[in-house]
């Protein structure tokens, strides 16, 4: 693969924090997400990481990467909202890789 490593996709104010990481972070706007996503693929970049809001957008990428190893596809929570959708869906990723859930709740 001959892109970055690692991109992260989401609205300016969330993910203009990750600039200081050298990743690759684009700004998309709604409608946008999809497509940039798929560039990134093609590009080669092996983890890319976006804004939980796009996850509906996303949603035919990710069925179809559900099951490859790369790219990995992951949600990052964009603290807008009571969403919990990317939390709970890295919480199963772990689950998944670790065999046990080390978010349990007391």
């Amino acid at each position: 693969m001959s892109g970055k490593p690692l991109a992260i996709v989401g609205k300016r104010e969330t993910v203009m924090p990750f600039l200081v990481t050298g990743a690759s972070v684009t700004y998309v706007k709604e409608g946008e997400c999809a497509g940039v996503v798929e560039g990134l693929i093609r590009e080669g970049t092996e983890i890319i990481l976006f804004t939980e809001e796009f996850i509906e957008e996303l949603s035919e990428i990710l069925a179809k990467y559900r099951t490859e190893t790369l790219p990995c596809l992951i949600p990052i929570p964009s603290g807008r909202g009571k969403t919990n959708t990317a939390v709970e869906r890295i919480r199963g990723i772990i689950k998944k890789a670790v065999g046990a859930d080390i978010f349990l709740e007391e």
